[in-house]
């Protein structure tokens, strides 16, 4: 089975250097880059995961129907709800027609059976973007093809109140060179009209596709992360098909720095008053740093004072300026 290719850097310089579209490491082939807060994340489309903390958990829905026809009828639900809102706010959506609307009101089935089609159809493309670029869970994975726009997301989405000093960040990139041969994993680029957030990204999708009912009404879903679908690692490429790029935590603040020095931060990936307010926060949130959480810092200090009966000799006391970084 393929793997990521891992490469990790310790400085936010070192990392922008390696990702830009000047360098030689890109010259050969056509990836597609996403920046996720935590080198744990998998690359799992929101909606798709479980567990405390997860859309929806300890719903109904999601509590009695873990079956893969329950969970596109749910993923359904969240469109419908998502439409029905803007209906509602007069809220032009793309790609949303008076078809479509009566095809999810009175037979929601033919977007999941029709022809033994997979979910989502192509027909849904667009909403599904335009739903996803404004917070909406979806089954859909933000990419771009700008190097700098993931790294920029990678470190504005980073908690920057450590649990761990080990805490690192992670920026994927994904090879296309062979995507038209997949069957589970699309690539979906919708037109820049779709949202201008999109087009201001540079953003584009992946989607994993499921065939739910031809499956037995009663099967377990179990979501597959795209780094574990064995079709992305063609062997006849003749580049890495998926590198994963880590970067320590405490190294966001400078990235998030020198990604605005490069024209890339929330006033322009975000067009609107909404963008330059998150562009003010994240200048705050560079200016204040990065710090250990008050829990991590409780933690040592207890762990520090209980050992040795409470008392600790010159060489054993914990050095706390070591634990606020930045």
């Amino acid at each position: 089975m393929g793997s990521p290719i891992e490469k990790h850097f310790d400085t936010a310089r070192e990392l922008l250097d390696f990702v830009s579209p000047l360098s030689h490491a890109w010259s050969k082939g056509k990836y597609i880059f996403r920046g996720q807060a935590s080198d744990r994340y998998k690359l799992t489309p929101s909606i798709c995961r479980s567990g405390v903390g997860s859309f929806a958990y300890g719903s109904p829905h999601r509590m009695f129907s873990s079956s893969t026809r329950g969970q596109v009828s749910f993923e359904l639900d969240v469109l419908m709800k998502f439409l029905d809102g803007c209906d509602r706010s007069g809220l032009v959506v793309p790609g949303y027609s008076e078809q479509i609307k009566t095809r999810l009101l009175h037979e929601p089935e033919s977007f999941t059976n029709a022809f033994r089609q997979s979910w989502p159809q192509p027909a849904l493309y667009e909403i599904l973007a335009a739903a996803q670029h404004y917070g909406v869970p979806t089954r859909l994975l933000d990419w771009t093809e700008r190097s700098y726009v993931a790294c920029y997301f990678a470190a504005s989405s980073a908690n920057f109140e450590l649990d761990s000093v080990n805490a690192k960040l992670a920026i994927w990139a994904l090879s296309t060179e062979y995507s038209k041969c997949w069957k589970t994993v699309e690539i979906i680029r919708t037109p820049g009209g779709t949202s201008r957030n999109q087009a201001a990204q540079s953003g584009l999708f992946t989607t994993h596709k499921v065939d739910a009912f031809i499956l037995p009404a009663d099967d377990l879903y179990q979501p597959e992360a795209l780094e574990d679908v064995e079709e992305i690692y063609n062997t006849t490429q003749t580049v890495a098909p998926l590198i994963k790029l880590t970067l320590p935590v405490s190294e966001a603040p400078e990235l998030l720095n020198l990604c605005s020095k490069l024209g890339v931060d929330a006033s322009t990936l975000f067009p609107g008053y909404h963008g330059v307010a998150m562009m003010v926060r994240d200048w705050a949130s560079v200016a204040v740093g990065v710090r250990m959480s008050p829990s991590a810092l409780g933690k040592l200090r207890t762990s520090y004072s209980s050992s040795g009966n409470g008392r600790l000799g010159n060489a054993e006391k914990p050095d706390f300026q070591t634990l606020i970084i930045g």
